[in-house]
């Protein structure tokens, strides 16, 4: 089979060819149609991550799947060679033509989910969902989404709309009418205005940013209020000063997770936000620098030519 792969931390990606692999019991190999950019991946590629993401070479890449299932293996009842799905792999490996899937992490596609849809929701979801559940947004609470535009806020921003919740998001002015349009109350460019200064404190802010972001938010949130991060943990001493609990959301995807958000789009609650497609087998370009404009909105979907 067809991968993309890289043979060192630091190295760049290359197209190979390997043997295709075999379900182990509890897995299914699915022929791949469609996969997503995750910022984690060239990050773990760097080696930057090596303490916490040890990587053994050749590593293929990618952790959305949505394809077909092309063999099922040992004490698999939940899925047969044909069915239609989408999932993730924690350990890499979407890059390819054929993945072997975790059954505890994969899903039928129903027909309202396109595959490139699949390909852009599978993991963001559940990140989206288990950050609102843990910062308690619901009908009433105000919370603040830092990178509305990206690939679980797109999805955080519709979710907690749904919910009832008056939303604020941080983006760019060329990208407001979109989240504008997914449910945002209000929209924030942050090249122009810094947030601390211009919004009352809120009930929760999801940070999907870090950094000098995550610094600048403790003090927009309300005592008692929670602040939930994805890329680091919150600083214990800044939440004891203001008075706030904080959770580092560690997403985790289960296939009961994936059918609620199948579910969910079916019905026609939620979008799959997809900036564009292109296709997989581009290894020089498909890690390149995105976005130049800052007008992108959702997620980049990488495409194998298989339906």
């Amino acid at each position: 089979m067809k991968i993309l792969c890289t043979r060192e931390y630091g190295g760049a990606l290359q197209l190979d060819e390997v043997p295709s692999p075999t379900a182990a019991p509890g897995q299914v190999v699915v022929r791949n149609s469609a996969t997503s950019l995750n910022p984690i991946d060239p990050l773990r590629a760097s080696g930057l991550m090596r303490q916490e993401f040890p990587l053994s070479f050749p590593w293929i890449p990618g952790g959305d799947v949505a394809g077909v299932v092309e063999s099922v293996g040992e004490g698999v009842t939940t899925f047969q060679p044909g069915d239609l799905v989408f999932g993730y792999t924690t350990v890499g490996g979407a890059y390819a033509e054929f993945v072997a899937v975790d059954i505890g992490s994969l899903a039928m596609r129903p027909a309202a989910l396109t595959v490139e849809g699949a390909a852009a929701v599978a993991m963001v979801s559940q990140t989206a969902v288990q950050a609102l559940q843990l910062a308690k947004v619901g009908a009433g609470t105000t919370v603040l989404i830092h990178a509305g535009s990206g690939g679980v806020g797109t999805l955080a921003i519709q979710i907690a709309h749904q919910s009832g919740a008056h939303v604020i998001t941080t983006a760019r002015t060329e990208q407001k009418d979109a989240l504008l349009r997914l449910g945002a109350d209000r929209v924030i460019d942050y090249m122009k205005e810094r947030f601390e200064s211009v919004v009352e404190p809120v009930d929760a802010v999801l940070d999907l940013v870090g950094g000098e972001t995550l610094q600048r938010s403790y003090g927009v949130v309300k005592r008692g209020g929670i602040i939930v991060t994805a890329n680091q943990p919150a600083d214990p001493q800044e939440c004891e000063k203001h008075g706030i609990q904080a959770f580092f959301v560690q997403t985790v995807v289960t296939a009961e997770g994936l059918n609620d958000v199948a579910s969910r789009i079916a019905e026609g609650s939620i979008v799959p936000v997809i900036d564009h497609a292109e296709t997989l087998w581009n290894p020089a370009g498909i890690w390149a620098k995105r976005r130049s404009s800052g007008a992108g909105v959702g997620k980049i979907v990488f495409t194998l030519g298989a339906q």
